[in-house]
């Protein structure tokens, strides 16, 4: 079971994207060190509510700064595969917002 600590953390990072507050999103998603984000992020992917996307396939829909996307990849490289339960890769999802190429 998911703790509510948990569910809030990611409540406020989805704010952050909605916001396109990218700075103070990458601040709390990709800081202190690349293991706490893997970690955060194998935490996510356990939140059924969530569906399998990972906080990539959620930033690529809010049209996220490249560099932002590459250095979530860089760090996880599985997350450029991540599947939600659509089959979607964040490419996918990329590929059918709004979001500017």
């Amino acid at each position: 079971m998911i703790s509510f600590e948990v569910l809030d953390f990611v409540s406020y990072l989805l704010g952050l994207i909605d916001a396109r507050k990218w700075d103070t999103f990458r601040s709390y998603a990709l800081e202190p060190s690349p293991a706490h984000f893997r970690a955060r992020t194998d935490v996510i992917a356990q939140i059924p509510e969530f569906n399998g996307m990972t906080m990539l396939h959620a930033i690529v829909k809010c049209d996220s700064p490249p560099e932002l996307v590459l250095d979530m990849i860089a760090i996880y490289p599985a997350l450029a595969e991540a599947k939600d339960c659509l089959g979607r890769t964040p490419l996918h999802v990329a590929a059918g917002s709004a979001a500017d190429p």
